[in-house]
């Protein structure tokens, strides 16, 4: 199985050196992940080499290589060339600067490169997150957006149910009206009264049973239907109001 960690010689003791001390940098300032330090605490009896090369070959693993490899190289490129980068910073700035560089027992040069690098470590998890919480809010607009579509189309459904149970309500009045003539205001007796309020109740419920595939619409609608029909009743005197305003 390839390891992230390949490229240490464990001939080369000063590479070796070097690759403790980073661990034991990272650790202390903990920036290193918690799998890895836990894996070499478990297997310290290993050398550090070997149990390097037993770490599973994942993204965590391979990203502590990359910055290892890479502060290696660093090192080997001083060595050889010096470090030719010279910057310019307030006096206070470089006061804390030093002051945590003493807290770390290393140069101010690497304690500047390590606080870069823990930066750009953060930038990259900031981003990470700020990925993770758009596509969050995507799927909550996409479900939004969906839940309003399936509103939509079930308010189209309850209002064409509802036209064509007012076409066959008017057809029926209209047929009525060809058979005995137009309407009548003579008051109705109290049988008529009682075969007008059955009627009624029939028609709701064929209503009702219209649309009792809406079940989040009907719950508004049939009672507000049921609320106007008494209203049309009580104002018809054909039925008493309880609570007697109408």
């Amino acid at each position: 199985m390839t390891s992230p960690f390949d490229w240490i010689d464990k001939d080369n003791h000063d590479q070796i050196n070097f690759v403790k001390k980073y661990i034991a940098r990272r650790t202390t300032a903990g920036s290193m992940p918690n799998s890895l330090t836990q894996h070499l605490n478990s297997n310290a009896f290993q050398g550090l080499h070997e149990c390097l090369k037993t770490l599973s070959n994942d993204a965590v693993n391979r990203e502590v290589s990359r910055q290892m490899k890479g502060a290696w190289k660093t090192l080997q490129h001083r060595r050889k060339n010096g470090n030719p980068v010279s910057l310019q910073m307030p006096k206070n700035s470089l006061k804390t600067l030093n002051t945590l560089a003493k807290k770390r027992g290393q140069s101010q040069g690497r304690t500047l490169s390590q606080i870069i690098t823990e930066a750009m470590d953060n930038q990259k998890i900031g981003s990470a997150q700020a990925l993770r919480n758009q596509e969050k809010l995507k799927d909550q607009l996409d479900k939004q957006h969906e839940k309003t579509q399936q509103m939509e189309q079930a308010y189209k459904l309850m209002v064409n149910s509802l036209m064509n149970t007012l076409a066959e309500e008017v057809s029926y009045r209209c047929r009525l009206e060809a058979f005995v003539g137009g309407w009548e205001d003579t008051p109705l007796e109290n049988d008529e009264k009682q075969l007008y309020l059955n009627l009624v109740e029939k028609s709701i419920s064929e209503v009702e049973s219209n649309i009792s595939n809406f079940t989040s619409l009907s719950s508004y609608i049939i009672p507000t239907f049921r609320v106007r029909m008494d209203q049309q009743a009580i104002i018809n005197g054909l039925k008493e109001s309880e609570t007697g305003l109408l």
